[in-house]
C-alpha cells in the first residue's frame, strides 16, 4: 500500500467504485513520482493474520503480470496518516506523540473489520477495509496525538479510503483490460475478517519499486 490513500482501492461504500475500476483504460507507473525522504507514519499492520495472507496470496496469483510489483505478505498494511519526515521531528517528539496516542487509544476498543472487495486505480490494486467509520475514528485519535505535540505539522485533508494494497503498477501505458478481467474474477470471492488490536508508528522508506517499513512503536487499543 502506498503512503497515500489515492493509490489503492476506493471505499466499498462508494457505489461507483466498481464502475470506475472497469473504466480504467491504461495503467500508470506508480513508481514514476519522485521518492520522498524517510517518514514516520501511522499504520495498521497485518503480520499475524493468516486469513488475510491467504486471500492476498490467491489474488496476487490472479494478477501476477510482469507489469505489477506484488506486496510481500508480511508487509501488508493499512496507511492511516503521515506523522512527519524523520528529519523534521525529534525522537523526543515522537515519544511524546506515542504517549499521547496511548492515552487516546485507552478509550478505543479493538476493531473488527472486513478486508476484501478487490479493486484499484491505474497505479495499484488493493482490498477495501470496512466498515470505514471505526477506522476513521481511530485515525482521528492518532492524528489528534500528532497535532498535540506538533500543532503546526501539515496533515492531509484529502479523501481517506481505508485499503490494503497488494500490488503496484510498474509501467505506463499498459492496457488495463487484462487486469480488470482478472480482478473481476476474484473480486467478491475473497474476504478476511480481521481484529485490529493496535496501531503502529513506522518508519517508511521507498526503495527501487518497493516500500520498506519497520514498526518502532505499537499502541494498544485498550477500550
Amino acid at each position: 500500500m502506498s503512503p497515500t490513500a489515492s493509490t489503492g482501492a476506493q471505499s466499498a461504500a462508494d457505489p461507483g467504485e466498481l464502475e470506475r475500476f472497469r473504466k480504467i483504460q491504461q495503467l500508470t507507473n506508480h513508481w514514476a513520482h519522485p521518492a520522498g525522504p524517510p517518514s514516520y507514519y501511522w499504520y495498521l499492520t497485518f503480520e499475524n493474520t493468516p486469513g488475510l495472507h491467504a486471500i492476498a496470496r490467491k489474488c496476487q496469483e490472479a494478477i501476477a503480470f510482469p507489469y505489477y510489483d506484488l506486496t510481500p505478505l508480511d508487509d501488508l498494511h493499512l496507511t492511516l496518516d503521515r506523522i512527519a519526515f524523520t528529519a523534521d521531528i525529534t525522537p523526543r517528539q515522537v515519544k511524546a506523540i506515542e504517549d499521547a496516542a496511548t492515552r487516546n487509544c485507552q478509550r478505543i476498543p479493538p476493531l473488527g473489520i472486513t478486508i476484501g472487495l478487490l479493486g484499484g486505480t491505474p497505479g495499484a490494486i488493493g482490498f477495501t477495509a470496512t466498515p470505514s467509520q471505526p477506522i476513521r475514528r481511530l485515525r482521528d485519535a492518532l492524528r489528534a496525538a500528532t497535532l498535540a505535540v506538533r500543532p503546526g505539522i501539515p496533515v492531509s485533508e484529502t479523501g481517506f479510503h481505508p485499503h490494503v494494497t497488494i500490488a503496484y503498477s510498474n509501467s505506463d501505458d499498459i492496457p488495463a483490460t487484462e487486469v480488470v478481467t482478472a480482478v473481476e474474477k476474484v473480486r467478491t470471492a475473497n474476504r478476511a475478517e480481521v481484529t485490529i488490536r493496535e496501531a503502529s508508528i513506522v518508519v517508511l522508506e521507498r526503495g527501487p519499486r518497493s516500500y520498506a517499513w519497520r514498526a518502532i512503536s505499537r499502541i494498544p487499543l485498550a477500550g
